[in-house]
């Protein structure tokens, strides 16, 4: 894999391109058969949420029962972290565990991910998943939040804010899709070419996937979580291979809301993402021109497992400044 500089192509177009690859052919009887299995991963996710701080929690939303963590006092903050593509509520663990004092964090996994509920007839496109997050929160009595979402969970989240206003009080998006830069990444390349880089078809192809997503600096630790993700990565291919598509029919919808993002915002980034090219970051702050931005040295796309100390002290900053704000307007 090497440096792609091709300019990436607009979404009405790109959405063309990945229709004529072998990806947006979706085997919907495999899916039909898919059911989840018992995996080391799996086995350890109770004693990650145990260090973060966590309790385990469900409800139900639209036919998909949501797991989630609820962590912190519930007279703090509400600080909902929502994940990205083919990740889970445990993508927030680093975090949680240093932010879980000053916020009550609440971390789903969203439908089709993690231990929360797949099913095969349903839509899993951004703006949908993001009323399912609105109610989510209504169950759950909360009336508004900070929002923090990572790659396909910041688009999840800017939709979230564009749609309904008055539920985020501030917003991070954290190496989000939803904007197309002025250059192609090495992610959007390979699957242009037909190959998903974040897909592992088999428990070896994880450590390709941390190693796209993850700084140089970071391979012995992309390397520890490909193998212990790999088995649960690999047997949830078809499922991932399937809300890829609905994440690509949806990006034109979510860059078209952006104008409509009226809550403070926040752009963060990695320099040296692969999944989602740093000229990104300048396209969120044409869309959303209110947005403030700051780029993490020496740090791919998933910047709080990576660097999760920086990460809190950004978004620690941000939020108790407008958590200052909101406390002052409701005097």
């Amino acid at each position: 894999m090497s440096d792609v500089t091709k300019p990436e192509p607009a979404f009405a177009e790109l959405e063309a391109l990945y229709a004529a690859t072998p990806l947006a052919a979706i085997d919907r009887d495999r899916l039909r058969q898919w059911r989840p299995e018992s995996s080391l991963w799996g086995r350890l996710k109770p004693l990650i949420a145990r260090r973060a701080g966590a309790r385990l929690c469900w409800t139900e939303v639209a036919g998909h029962r949501i797991n989630y963590w609820d962590s912190g006092a519930s007279d703090k903050p509400v600080l909902v972290l929502i994940h990205g593509f083919g990740s889970s509520k445990e993508n927030w663990s680093f975090l949680s565990e240093l932010m879980h004092r000053e916020f009550r964090i609440l971390a789903p996994d969203l439908p089709g991910f993690g231990n929360s509920t797949f099913r095969v007839d349903s839509d899993y496109r951004v703006e949908t998943q993001a009323e399912r997050m609105a109610e989510w929160l209504k169950q759950l009595g909360v009336a508004s939040a900070f929002i923090a979402g990572s790659s396909m969970g910041g688009a999840i989240a800017a939709s979230l804010a564009a749609h309904h206003p008055a539920m985020v009080n501030g917003l991070c998006l954290m190496n989000a899709a939803g904007v197309p830069g002025t250059r192609i990444s090495m992610l959007e390349a390979g699957v242009l070419a037909g190959n998903n880089y974040l897909v592992a078809n088999r428990p070896a192809e994880a450590q390709r996937v941390f190693q796209i997503c993850f700084h140089s600096r970071k391979r012995l630790l992309g390397a520890v979580f490909g193998l212990l993700m790999g088995t649960e990565m690999a047997h949830r291919a078809p499922l991932n291979h399937a809300i890829f598509s609905d994440l690509v029919y949806s990006l034109s919808a979510v860059n078209a809301s952006l104008p409509q993002v009226k809550s403070p915002t926040f752009v963060l980034w990695g320099d040296s993402d692969q999944v989602l090219d740093v000229s990104c970051v300048d396209a969120f702050l044409a869309a959303i021109p209110h947005a403030k931005a700051m780029v993490l040295p020496e740090t791919g796309h998933l910047p709080m497992v990576e660097k999760p100390k920086d990460t809190a002290t950004v978004l620690r900053a941000f939020f108790n400044a407008q958590h200052s704000i909101v406390h002052t307007e409701n005097l």
